[in-house]
């Protein structure tokens, strides 16, 4: 044991009458041993007498408390800790010599030394639990009835007395068991997969846990599959309810319903709904049952839905299929329910459409159900939250307010960058609402904001070329940026040309490469070649033929409205651009001349008859760079052809298309005599023509004009 602090004390001048099984003179046995036996050096006064009467080995004047007291602190720190049991210092005696009451008031105020550690604290030292003194009793009882036995002393047969052990923990016990079962998975002794036996419930006879907690689970094994979904529907709320108003609701949803009884099926399915269809409207069965009352009740039924969903469309915009019963509201309902669900979309219109879920319940109100100053509204949360907490009567566009505060301009399109950026990698890029945000960023945004907004939207630009605004904003992105984002943004368009061609304002985009793009090898490869693979089904598209156009007449009056040439002026006078627009254009249409002047060869007699392509065949007849004699001598044939009046089949002189395009190639030769060419059309019409055509052709009005020509 420790020993006392400093000093010398009445405590330690008696020596104590004490005895131990371990206690020889000789010292044969270590302090380690006595530890690792669990043997104590504090026992009680009963023991004292008992050993002192039968053993003659030991020293009777032997005191466990007169040790030396360490010379230092750290001494008293490396002591090992011992077990509960041997805190306790015991077999003092109560007769002493001397009064040692203010010994022990010292003792008790001094507390142990600075440094010690609390495991060596004493505590309570002349008070043994009960249960301490039984174990201590009967581990040397054990000692006795040995040492009887063999007549020898006990330290010989010490090994055989078992020391406490100690409650293992939780954390070793598992430790233990991960151990065992690591070695049995090693050795093959656990089967593995579906060999693996079924683990069967033990009978509550045999449970460890007796209390009426534990309830068997129904064993559904037996059931077929049709059994257990019935059980697993059975078990949710209002399953009688639910089955009861689906069979309204098949009788609802047929087509072929008269008014009268639609009328009654409905009062019948909102009566038994009534009062949970907020509740209804997020399970996909009973959603669709809500959704047809909306779109089949009156209007009174109507109003009652929405007061019971008003303070739960929130929620049921983020429901994958709560959606579609607020969705189903803004169809069906009438104006001021549209304007009550704009109300309680106020204020989480930008965390709304970052959602999903609920970016589509926002996106079909913008682009199908909202008026202009709703929209307004809408757009408006995207500028700043001031445009939230402060909003006017009357909503404004961001054209308005940058005119009115144009100190406000760095705020709105910071605010709106930080926003924007956060949705270029969702679906939600799909949006038209978000395409008008972008559109509104690139009006107004200059130098590095720009630049950096350029170059996080570039791969997501096709996403957005399928509406107004997001065709100009990527026309943008296509103005402003580097060589290497237009590279980008060409590398994402491609297997998509095709449809960006066809499509009503992808084709803006087309043109605006062909318009920037100084690189005319790598338009060639991602745009022109898969145009000119799919050349016929761009060609019968309204939208495909304005691409091939420009391509062959760029900003031709003729073709393209004042509007389209406008927006096109804008990117003119963009900084990345070096090389001059004609010998750009002019390398896009040597590349592509070859094709297109065999497809007119290829496809001759349809296209001169053909009303909607007369424009492109002559357009290409006349501004391919390579020689299009071919073409022309084509058309010739089909004219030498015999004109017979009344034929199945009409003549192109006849025709109301055939006979303009030989019209509009005659007017061509004026051109051509002016630039010196030897090739006529009139003179090639006049070789091909037998003798004796022209009198036919003289004989209806159409051939008359043409030989006017």
């Amino acid at each position: 044991m420790r020993g006392h602090p400093e000093g010398n004390s009445i405590l330690h001048k008696e020596k104590l009458k004490m005895t131990l099984p371990y206690m020889i003179k000789d010292d044969s046995i270590s302090p380690s041993k006595k530890k690792k036996h669990g043997l104590s050096d504090n026992l009680d006064d009963s023991t004292d007498k008992y050993y002192t009467h039968k053993s003659k080995h030991f020293d009777l004047t032997e005191n466990l408390l007169d040790r030396s007291t360490p010379d230092s602190l750290g001494e008293i720190s490396s002591i090992a800790h011992m077990s509960e049991m041997t805190m306790h210092t015991t077999g003092i005696r109560k007769n002493r010599k001397g009064d040692v009451t203010f010994e022990k008031a010292v003792q008790r105020v001094r507390g142990t030394p600075d440094g010690a550690e609390k495991s060596f604290a004493v505590k309570n030292s002349n008070k043994i639990s009960q249960e301490t003194k039984e174990k201590t009793k009967k581990l040397l009882d054990e000692e006795l009835e040995l040492c009887t036995k063999e007549n020898s002393p006990a330290i010989k047969k010490h090994d055989s007395i078992k020391p406490l052990e100690r409650k293992k923990s939780i954390k070793l016990q598992i430790k233990q068991a991960a151990k065992k079962l690591k070695g049995l998975k090693t050795k093959g002794n656990l089967e593995k997969g579906r060999n693996l036996p079924k683990r069967k419930l033990p009978d509550a006879s045999h449970s460890m846990l007796h209390d009426d907690t534990m309830v068997k689970k129904a064993k559904t094994k037996d059931m077929n599959w049709k059994d257990r979904r019935t059980a697993s529907r059975i078990a949710k709320n209002h399953y009688q309810l639910i089955q009861n108003s689906k069979l309204i609701w098949e009788q609802l949803r047929k087509k072929d319903l008269s008014d009268q009884k639609r009328i009654e099926h409905c009062t019948e399915l909102y009566t038994g709904v009534k009062g949970k269809i907020a509740e209804f409207s997020l399970a996909h069965d009973t959603a669709r049952m809500i959704q047809c009352l909306i779109k089949y009740g009156t209007a009174i039924q109507k109003g009652s839905v929405l007061d019971e969903i008003k303070d739960s469309i929130v929620n049921l915009c983020k429901s994958k299929y709560g959606k579609f019963v607020v969705m189903k509201m803004m169809k069906y309902g009438n104006k001021f329910q549209r304007s009550h669900i704009l109300k309680q979309l106020h204020g989480k219109v930008v965390k709304l459409i970052r959602h999903k879920e609920s970016s589509e319940v926002i996106e079909n109100f913008f682009a199908e159900y909202a008026t202009g100053p709703q929209k307004l509204t809408l757009l408006e949360e995207f500028y700043g939250p001031s445009f939230v907490l402060f909003q006017t009567q009357t909503a404004k566009s961001l054209d308005q307010i940058i005119e009115e505060q144009p100190n406000k301009k760095e705020i709105i399109l910071s605010n709106m960058k930080e926003t924007l950026l956060s949705l270029i990698d969702k679906e939600v890029l799909l949006h038209s609402m978000v395409h008008r945000l972008f559109f509104e960023f690139f009006n107004y945004a200059e130098g590095k904001m720009k630049t950096e907004m350029i170059e996080a939207l570039r791969e997501g630009c096709v996403n957005m070329v399928h509406t107004r605004e997001g065709a100009r904003a990527v026309m943008h992105c296509l103005w402003h940026g580097t060589a290497k984002d237009r590279k980008v943004i060409l590398k994402s368009f491609k297997t998509h040309i095709l449809k960006i061609c066809k499509e009503q304002y992808g084709f803006l985009v087309m043109l605006a490469v062909f318009d920037c793009v100084d690189d005319t090898k790598i338009v060639q490869k991602i745009i022109l070649d898969e145009i000119l693979q799919s050349l016929s089904e761009i060609a019968d598209d309204q939208y495909g033929r304005k691409v091939l156009f420009y391509i062959l007449e760029p900003r031709d009056p003729v073709h393209f409205h004042p509007d389209v040439r406008h927006i096109l002026e804008l990117g003119d006078k963009n900084l990345t651009s070096k090389k001059d627009m004609s010998v750009r254009h002019k390398e896009l249409l040597d590349q592509v001349s070859p094709k297109l002047i065999q497809h007119v060869l290829d496809n001759v007699k349809d296209l001169v008859f053909d009303n909607t392509k007369l424009l492109l065949t002559l357009s290409i007849i006349i501004h391919v760079t390579v020689d299009s004699t071919a073409a022309m001598e084509a058309i010739a044939d089909i004219a030498a052809e015999p004109f017979t009046t009344g034929a199945d089949k009409m003549h192109i002189v006849e025709h109301h298309v055939g006979h303009l395009v030989i019209k509009r190639l005659i007017n061509q030769d004026k051109k051509r005599l002016e630039k010196c060419e030897e090739v006529l059309f009139s003179t090639m019409l006049l070789e091909k023509v037998p003798e004796g055509s022209m009198k036919s052709w003289a004989a209806c009005n159409r051939g008359c004009l043409i030989l006017v020509k």
